[in-house]
């Protein structure tokens, strides 16, 4: 059973839809108390993903928004704004790669943190808001409540972002890569700290990044997307082991290994199409070493194994040298 479930949801540019689609046909599932993984390039269409599951897309892109975004059954597309104050940060929330586009500049962290837990319900503000510094690692937590955003380090205003997300309980978190700004070593703590809170809160999490090497440590599920389209779809250890999309095979080929040195990273030659100029067909076919005239058609979505669904043309064969 699906606790977040997107059907056929296009997002395109224009009064009325009538631009290029940023998202075309894109279908998901994120279950109960699992971490999906969305993985693609700059500009593939992630974040937008992300930002219209909660409907905080702008204006232009409201209007060109179809399918359909179910939440418990109901459809997020077709809520009133009642409803969606309840959903937003409370049902569902948010956490942005940049914290300091989350956090105001000119009030303390302290008075950020208890305006979510005021909205939230909760009792004795003061002790409440320490402990949920102290449940994210931040230590002093009665003097870091006094503190503003511009003195704590990245890290720490990222924990500071997540205990605000996590002050409603929410059911279901989405992680905009949130660790992108981070160093290796911090990014590493944030991570095992978000698993930890996961379990504690027994939240689902839509893990957004362009990284591999972020998904094999915190993800059940990946979703490779590429020009605003889901091409692969599947349990984390199926795609490692066994990639059948050309675009994820490439994805995986540029992560850097501990096992070789070579002496230089394979690339995928060309660069994503820009919205206004996507290709007919498989969007991948103009970078893929398996392109055929088929690819200018668009490929149905096969299933090769168990929850491991790939769209396209040649997801049978064997990966070229």
């Amino acid at each position: 059973m699906s606790l977040l479930s997107i059907r056929n949801l296009s997002v395109r540019l224009g009064p009325g839809g009538s631009a290029p689609a940023i998202l075309d046909d894109v279908s998901l599932d994120v279950r109960p108390g699992e971490t999906l993984g969305l993985v693609g390039e700059s500009g593939s269409g992630k974040s937008t993903l992300g930002m219209s599951v909660l409907r905080l897309t702008p204006p232009l892109l409201a209007e060109g928004t179809t399918g359909r975004i179910l939440w418990d059954g109901d459809d997020v597309l077709r809520m009133r704004p009642r409803q969606l104050r309840g959903l937003r940060g409370g049902e569902i929330s948010m956490i942005l790669q940049d914290p300091m586009a989350s956090l105001n500049p000119v009030f303390s962290i302290g008075a950020q943190l208890k305006e979510a837990l005021h909205r939230a319900g909760r009792d004795d503000l003061q002790a409440t808001a320490e402990a949920a510094l102290a449940e994210v690692n931040i230590p002093s937590p009665a003097d870091r409540l006094r503190s503003y955003p511009h003195q704590m380090s990245g890290g720490m205003r990222q924990r500071v972002v997540s205990a605000i997300g996590l002050a409603q309980e929410p059911r279901l978190i989405i992680c905009d890569e949130p660790t992108t700004a981070l160093d290796a070593t911090i990014q590493f703590q944030f991570l095992e700290l978000l698993r930890a809170l996961q379990a504690a809160h027994h939240m689902a999490m839509l893990f957004i990044t362009h990284d591999f090497g972020v998904v094999a440590r915190i993800c059940d599920r990946v979703a490779v997307m590429y020009a605003g389209r889901i091409v692969e779809t599947g349990p984390v250890r199926e795609i490692f082991a066994n990639p059948r999309h050309p675009y994820t095979r490439a994805l995986l080929a540029a992560v850097p290994s501990t096992a070789t040195a070579p002496d230089r990273l394979p690339v995928i030659e060309g660069a994503p199409p820009s919205v206004g100029n996507r290709p007919g067909g498989c969007a991948f076919h103009p970078r893929c070493p398996l392109a055929t005239t088929a690819c200018q058609k668009t490929p149905a979505t096969e299933t090769l194994a168990p929850g491991h669904d790939v769209a396209c043309w040649h997801a049978r064969q064997e990966a070229v040298a």
